[in-house]
C-alpha cells in the first residue's frame, strides 16, 4: 500500500480560512492520485516528485465537518474542522507573552473557554532534522481553554477573544514567535542578502559564529541553559516570598538575566533561522492576514528598521503568495530600565526612531494597520503586561481595515504645523472627536531657530494643540513624547494615545 502524509498543519479540530481557496498539501508516491474532501467540495491531485497540493473550494464561516484525504487504498481523516479566520502571530518575546503570564493571568485562563478560537503553536525549534520532524507530527490544533490555553500568546488571545465577539466569525492563531529575536530571524537569506542592512545581519552573525562548530555549540547552550535555570530558580524563589516583586529588585537580589545566548549555527538567533524552522512549515497555510510585535532586539540598528519591517512584509506576502494580506503591527511603548536611568543611557533615541519607522511603514505599505500602545509601558519591564489592551487595539485595527467595520481605530496622529505669535499650533488627523488630556500635559518640546529643545506648556483648543515656552520667543520645531519612558497624556476622544512625533 501506498503511503502519503498531509503537513502537520492539518488536524483534528483545526480553523481553515473561509470564503477562499484552501491549500492543502503533503508527501506521497509519485504517480498517485490524492482526493481531498469537504462536505461536497472535492478536490484531486497527482503526487509529482513526492509532493501534492490540492485546493478545497471556497467555503462559509462556521462551516463544520470532516475533512477527508486518500489515495484510493488509504485515508486519513480530520474531525471537527471549523471554517473560520486564521491569523499568524509572529514575533518576539511581546508577541509569545503566554496568557497564564498576562495581567490577571489565572483569572483569564480560567475564562478562556471559547469553542470558536483555537491556535495551532509552531514547533519551537531552531533547525529542521529528524528529530524535528517526528516532533512535529505531535503537533495539534487546540481548541481555546483552561486545559489548552496557558501557553497562547495573550495578545493573540485577546485579539481572537475581541474579533470573535464582534463579529462571530470563528478564529484561528497560528503561534509563531520566539522571545529575543531580531527581525532578521524572520527572513531568508536570500532576502536579507538584497539590502546593505539585512546583509549587515548576516555578515555580523556569521563574525560571532566564526569557525565554531555544531558540537562546541551544543557545549556551550548546555552551560548557558544550567545558569539560565539556575537563574530562574532564583527568580521564582523570589516571585513566591512577593508576587509583586519589581524587576529592579529581582536584578539586584537574583542578578540579571544570562543574556546573550552563545552564538552558533543552529541558535534561534541566527538570521533566517526560525524563517526556515518555523515560517516555511506553515507557509502557505491559508490565512486572513498577520499580526506582528516586535523590536525590542533591534533598538541598536533602528535607523535600519523600517527597510527591515518592509522587507519582512514582502517576504511573508510573497511566501502566502498574496501581496494584499493584512498586516497588523504594534508600536513599541515606553521603556527604560533602572540599569538605563542611571547610566543616562534613557537619552537614546534608538527606540523612538524605531517606533518612527515603524509609524512611516504603516503609511506607506499598504494593508497594514499600527497599533499604539505607547501608554502601556512599564518602567524596567520590558514585557509590560497588559497585553489586554494591546490585543484590542489590534482588533480595532481589523475590524475597521479587514472587516469594514465602522469604527475608530487610531488616535491623533501629527500631520501639519502652524506658527503663530510667540507659539505652535498642531495639527491632527483622527482627532475629529477632539482631544483630551489624561494628566498634566507633559512630554511636549519646542525649539527656536537653534534647533535647541526646551519643555514646553501644551493646550488644547478643540482638535489642536497650542505650545509655548519661556526659553522660545518664537518656536519653529515641536515633539511629543520623544522619550524612551516617560508620560503620555495626549489622547483622542475615542480612548486611544496620541502617537510620538516630531514635527
Amino acid at each position: 500500500m501506498n503511503i502519503f502524509t498531509v503537513a502537520p498543519i492539518f488536524s483534528d479540530y483545526m480553523i481553515l480560512q473561509r470564503d477562499t481557496t484552501v491549500r492543502v498539501w503533503g508527501t506521497g508516491t509519485d504517480g498517485d492520485r490524492i482526493e481531498v474532501k469537504v462536505g461536497t467540495s472535492v478536490s484531486q491531485a497527482t503526487v509529482r516528485d513526492n509532493r501534492w497540493t490540492c485546493s478545497i473550494a471556497p467555503q462559509r464561516a462556521g462551516t463544520t465537518g470532516f475533512l477527508t484525504v486518500s489515495n484510493g487504498s488509504m485515508q486519513l481523516s480530520f474531525h471537527d474542522v471549523l471554517f473560520g479566520d486564521v491569523w499568524l502571530a509572529g514575533g518576539q518575546s511581546n508577541m509569545e507573552l503566554e496568557l497564564q503570564h498576562c495581567l490577571n493571568g489565572s483569572a483569564e485562563l480560567a475564562d478562556s473557554a471559547h469553542p470558536s478560537i483555537r491556535f495551532y503553536q509552531v514547533l519551537k525549534r531552531s533547525f529542521v532534522d529528524d528529530a524535528f520532524e517526528v516532533e512535529e507530527k505531535k503537533n495539534r490544533w487546540q481548541v481555546c481553554g483552561p486545559e489548552t490555553a496557558a501557553q497562547l500568546s495573550a495578545v493573540a488571545y485577546f485579539f481572537a477573544r475581541n474579533i470573535n465577539a464582534e463579529t462571530g466569525i470563528p478564529i484561528g492563531i497560528i503561534n509563531c514567535n520566539w522571545g529575543g529575536t531580531s527581525i532578521s530571524a524572520w527572513m531568508s537569506e536570500q532576502k536579507l542578502a538584497k539590502t546593505v542592512a539585512g546583509q549587515q545581519y548576516l555578515d555580523e552573525y556569521a563574525k560571532l559564529v566564526g569557525d565554531k562548530t555544531d558540537e562546541q555549540y551544543d557545549q556551550e547552550i548546555e552551560a548557558y541553559f544550567n545558569d539560565w535555570r539556575a537563574w530562574d530558580e532564583r527568580v521564582q524563589t523570589c516571585r513566591t516570598h512577593d508576587p509583586a516583586v519589581s524587576w529592579e529588585v529581582l536584578n539586584a537580589v537574583c542578578g540579571e538575566c544570562p543574556w546573550p545566548q552563545p552564538a552558533g549555527k543552529k541558535s534561534p538567533y541566527r538570521p533566517a533561522n526560525l524563517y526556515h524552522a518555523m515560517i516555511r512549515r506553515v507557509a502557505p497555510f491559508s490565512l486572513k492576514g498577520f499580526l506582528y510585535y516586535q523590536g525590542e532586539e533591534d533598538w541598536n540598528r533602528a535607523n535600519d528598521y523600517g527597510e527591515m519591517l518592509r522587507d519582512l512584509i514582502d517576504q511573508w506576502r510573497t511566501d502566502w503568495a498574496d501581496d494584499s494580506l493584512p498586516f497588523l503591527f504594534v508600536q513599541l511603548p515606553m521603556y527604560a530600565s533602572h540599569a538605563d536611568v542611571e547610566a543616562g543611557l534613557e537619552k537614546d533615541e534608538s527606540w523612538q526612531i524605531l517606533r518612527e519607522n515603524q509609524y512611516k511603514v504603516s503609511r506607506t505599505v499598504a494593508n497594514t494597520g499600527l497599533a499604539v500602545i505607547i501608554d502601556c509601558g512599564e518602567f524596567d519591564n520590558i514585557h509590560p503586561l497588559d497585553k489586554q489592551t494591546v490585543g484590542f487595539r489590534l482588533a480595532l485595527h481589523a475590524l475597521k481595515k479587514v472587516y469594514g467595520y465602522d469604527c475608530e481605530a487610531d488616535g491623533p496622529i501629527f500631520r501639519r504645523f502652524e506658527r503663530e505669535a510667540g507659539a505652535i499650533r498642531l495639527y491632527f488627523d483622527h482627532a475629529i472627536g477632539g482631544l483630551e488630556a489624561r494628566g498634566v500635559l507633559k512630554s511636549f518640546e519646542v525649539a527656536g531657530a537653534d534647533g535647541i529643545l526646551h519643555p514646553a506648556h501644551a493646550r488644547i483648543e478643540r482638535n489642536t494643540v497650542i505650545l509655548t515656552s519661556p526659553d522660545v520667543q518664537e518656536p519653529e520645531h515641536a515633539r511629543y513624547a520623544w522619550i524612551k519612558y516617560g508620560p503620555t497624556p495626549l489622547y483622542g476622544k475615542n480612548g486611544i494615545p496620541a502617537m510620538p512625533f516630531r514635527t
